[in-house]
């Protein structure tokens, strides 16, 4: 390929992603945010200034190795949405921003529709290639019908509530028209499941404002706002009690809250940000829970909680794992902000803890597990319903112990290295289907299944329309052809007809060649740029060390192809640089 000429143009990038400065006041950071990550915490709490978030994050990272898998990523994702949204002081958006603009344009205008002519796109399809690496969006929450296996429900932090009746051949959804498409937390009535609970917002990432619990009576084909006492809160988890099914829990990101009246009213129990809730097998009366690191007990069924100490020391995350093989077993797995901390077993129902084991560190993403990890964005546990020593566990890939959590080994990696079969990276959520014992797996792909152990693992994902887009382009000479680029999940075209993958990777900004839509462009983060030539990747021409630019950009770098000559482009890194060939080789 011959080599692409670029010019730096010695201009301040202000194009570099919508760079906002900080106020003054902003420069009060927390304590201690160079040695400890603060801002984990500070991005999913509302009320955190976002400058001062972002000045954490950074000072965190200063002089820091970023690695693969290191939790650098998804904050970027969050910061890159989140800086587009907040005030001139840093102050974020209310989670019921939208609904309420919504229905205050209503009311002033009663006689127009909310009804819209839409037609859904996709991709519907998961795009070709091997699938660990390339997929269709993220899933939190994964929820199963009481008596039929084949009907499965899934929420994603920013595609909505999807249900399945055939297994995952096909999928549909009705949570379109909601005013958060955010869902970490499902939960269906045994007695009545027509009944279902869903639990708004993104628990994982803050990718979408959480309001509160909402509710269905007719199968998920409606809901209502069902969160009086509750009100915006992020629903990480939902739980039913097995003998009143109008008794239910909910672990928010604003406490512990319970409801005695199938969720038509809520009253917190308890303050901090609750992300797990599980109930002891055999006795709901006995309710474990997690606020990062530390373990809440309950023996009266969520009402009042003790924090367990014995046997732990905290950390900054944990998930919870129980098994109904031996209801007095219960397993804590903790992190620290990243890295796998240890897993911690109980004998006596929660109430002392004994060290099971703290390597190899199982929330990296090598096949023994490394160094880094993300463990506050993903991470959960499964307890097999038939022996209380095995468990499945991970972070960008799934491992399994069979001895109780002493020893671990891989059974799916992120690109189907190790021996092991690909599944896309990092889990969300992990969940045994009661009727026929399968594992489900969420990660940042869609959903896996596995009926053997995690010897082999099956994708249900095509049908799911749930990827996050960070840019769209549509070619000025064939209204057909658009690009996309995706959160985790790469860049693919629209041809009218099909979508083709084009990229991978996160995929931002994109776009056609103005006069020749045969030449189209994608970018991952920090602005490097492929060509594409036909929908097939030409490579790499332009990003840091490539044609001669020795700077990078934003997380989302743009870049700007001249109107009326096709060879022209402009990119924005720390300063703009200009190639008038860029159709060369």
């Amino acid at each position: 390929m011959k080599k692409t000429i670029w010019a730096g143009v010695m201009l301040t990038a202000l194009l570099t992603g919508l760079i906002l400065s900080a106020p003054a006041s902003a420069q009060n950071a927390v304590n201690d945010t160079a040695n400890h990550p603060y801002w984990v915490e500070m991005m999913q709490d509302p009320s955190a200034n976002f400058f001062e978030t972002q000045k954490a994050f950074n000072t965190y990272w200063e002089g820091r190795e970023i690695t693969k898998g290191s939790g650098y990523k998804p904050f970027k994702r969050w910061e890159y949405m989140m800086q587009q949204r907040v005030s001139a002081d840093g102050t974020r958006p209310a989670a019921d921003r939208d609904i309420r603009a919504y229905n205050e344009y209503i009311s002033r205008n009663s006689s127009r529709t909310s009804a819209g002519n839409w037609t859904p796109l996709g991709p519907f399809t998961v795009p070709s290639g091997y699938n660990g690496y390339r997929g269709l969006g993220r899933v939190n929450a994964i929820a199963f019908h009481p008596t039929d296996a084949n009907t499965i429900y899934i929420g994603a932090p920013s595609g909505g509530f999807w249900q399945t009746h055939d297994g995952g051949q096909t999928w549909e959804s009705y949570t379109d028209i909601l005013p958060t498409l955010g869902v970490s937390a499902i939960a269906v009535d045994y007695a009545n499941p027509d009944v279902i609970y869903m639990g708004t917002g993104d628990r994982d990432a803050g990718d979408a404002p959480g309001l509160g619990v909402w509710k269905s009576l007719n199968g998920g084909y409606s809901w209502e706002v069902s969160s009086n006492g509750m009100g915006n809160a992020t629903v990480g988890r939902l739980l039913i009690h097995p003998g009143f099914n109008n008794i239910i829990l909910a672990a928010t990101s604003n406490g512990f809250y319970k409801s005695v009246d199938a969720g038509a009213n809520w009253v917190k129990k308890a303050n901090g940000n609750f992300k797990e809730v599980v109930f002891k097998p055999g006795n709901p009366d006995i309710v474990y829970a997690a606020v990062g690191g530390t373990f809440y007990r309950s023996t009266d069924n969520g009402e009042t909680f003790t924090v367990i100490s014995n046997g732990l020391s905290g950390g900054s995350r944990g998930v919870i794992g129980v098994s109904p093989a031996d209801p007095e077993v219960v397993y804590f797995l903790v992190t620290n902000s990243d890295s796998y901390k240890g897993i911690y077993r109980s004998n006596d129902s929660g109430l002392s803890f004994t060290l099971r084991s703290t390597t190899p560190n199982i929330m990296a993403w090598d096949c023994n597990g490394g160094s880094g990890g993300q463990a506050w964005y993903d991470l959960d546990i499964s307890v097999d319903p038939e022996n209380p020593d095995i468990i499945h566990a991970g972070g960008v890939n799934i491992f399994k112990s069979t001895n109780g959590g002493t020893n671990w080994f891989i059974t799916a990696h992120w690109y189907g290295g190790c021996g092991v079969q690909s599944v896309h990276a990092d889990l969300h959520v992990l969940e045994y289907n009661p009727l026929n014992n399968r594992l489900y797996a969420g990660n940042d792909g869609g959903v896996y299944w596995t009926a053997n152990g995690g010897q082999s693992w099956t994708e249900i994902s095509n049908g799911l329309v749930i990827s996050q887009a960070y840019k769209i382009g549509q070619s000025a000479t064939n209204k057909n052809f658009v690009i996309n680029g995706y959160q985790d999940n790469g860049t693919s075209t629209y041809t009218g007809t099909e979508w083709i993958a084009v990229g991978g990777g996160d995929g931002m900004e994109c776009a056609f060649d103005p006069t020749d839509d045969r030449y189209s462009y994608s970018t991952v983060y920090y602005g490097s740029i492929n060509r594409i030539f036909n929908h097939n990747s030409q490579g790499q021409i332009a990003g840091q060390g490539s044609n001669g630019i020795t700077e990078s950009g934003a997380w989302v770098t743009p870049f700007l192809i001249d109107h009326f000559d096709g060879n022209v482009m402009f990119i924005g890194y720390k300063n703009v640089w200009r190639s008038t060939n860029i159709k060369a080789g």
